[in-house]
């Protein structure tokens, strides 16, 4: 009974000052609320931006071999095994001549080359599925090493463009915990000082609190607790504008860049708007829990 006593008493103290300071409370709400709506936006880009990227990597993860036209079945089929067997290949298989002519001629965009074409000028190939991007450039190693492959046109191998794509992979990953990290640090010290206010505001209570044998805790949760609410109610607030933002946001840049493999992902968004509601408490938390110490020690 006691631990909820002193709970109840945390709580409506802390709603108490959070409403008495209301034009501190109301500055610092909307100062997290700008810093998690911010932090929220790039971790959007940033899922935004990853989808792109994995769409890519899907595409050329995938590596052609060209088979020559004298090549016998049995070898290309041997060398299919060999892959197979290579813990470095996902996936693996034979696309005949006559099937890459069809593949070819399916597509609307290739429809003046095919008017112009004379015969079957494709090569039979081998669809190899990387099982990580990064091991590409070793099964095209392998490749050309293979005798049944064509000389002319060995494979479509995309060195340089796979090399850019891991290091920009790299740097948004990076760029987004830093911004993260920098944002974080912003919101605890937007707490301490709000949470100083409501202990300067409360030092002659606080003082008789003392005197009469309340513990540092006792007296501490109220701030606490405040911090929680303040955190809490900035990140409802975010989380509400990010979630009419998002939806219209990849609707019209869909529209304008259609060729960019981007979607609006439900399951992402419900997914940070339970981090952002559970960040804002905790950065409220931990913002108080520094902010409230000094003082009530003193």
């Amino acid at each position: 009974m006691r631990i909820w006593r002193n709970l109840h008493f945390a709580l409506e103290s802390a709603w108490q000052s959070f409403c008495r300071n209301a034009a501190v409370s109301l500055a610092a709400v909307i100062s997290i609320t700008l810093i998690l709506a911010l932090a929220g936006v790039s971790l959007l880009l940033g899922h935004a931006l990853n989808q792109v990227l994995d769409a890519y990597k899907v595409r050329v993860s995938v590596i052609n071999i060209s088979v020559a036209d004298n090549t016998p079945l049995n070898d290309v089929n041997d060398f299919a095994a060999q892959l197979r067997a290579d813990p470095k290949v996902a996936h693996v298989q034979f696309v005949s001549k006559q099937e890459a002519l069809a593949q070819f001629t399916s597509d609307p965009a290739n429809a003046a080359v095919v008017k112009a074409m004379d015969g079957n000028p494709l090569a039979a190939k081998l669809e190899v599925t990387a099982t990580h991007l990064s091991d590409v450039g070793a099964i095209d190693v392998m490749a050309r090493q293979w005798p049944g492959v064509d000389k002319s046109n060995p494979t479509d191998y995309q060195g340089e463009f796979i090399s850019r794509m891991l290091v920009l992979s790299t740097w948004v990953e990076l760029g987004g915990l830093g911004l993260l990290a920098i944002l974080v640090v912003i919101s605890i010290v937007i707490v301490m000082n709000t949470i100083r206010t409501a202990v300067y505001h409360r030092r002659k209570e606080i003082e008789v609190m003392k005197l009469v044998g309340a513990t540092e805790w006792f007296v501490r949760w109220p701030f606490v607790m405040e911090g929680v609410i303040t955190g809490g109610v900035a990140g409802a607030v975010a989380v509400g504008l990010l979630t009419l933002v998002y939806h219209p946001f990849i609707q019209q840049f869909q529209g304008s860049l259609f060729f960019l493999p981007l979607s609006y992902d439900p399951q992402f968004a419900a997914v940070l708007g339970q981090r952002l509601l559970l960040a804002g408490a905790l950065l409220g938390a931990f913002g108080s829990f520094i902010g409230v110490r000094r003082f009530v020690r003193i």
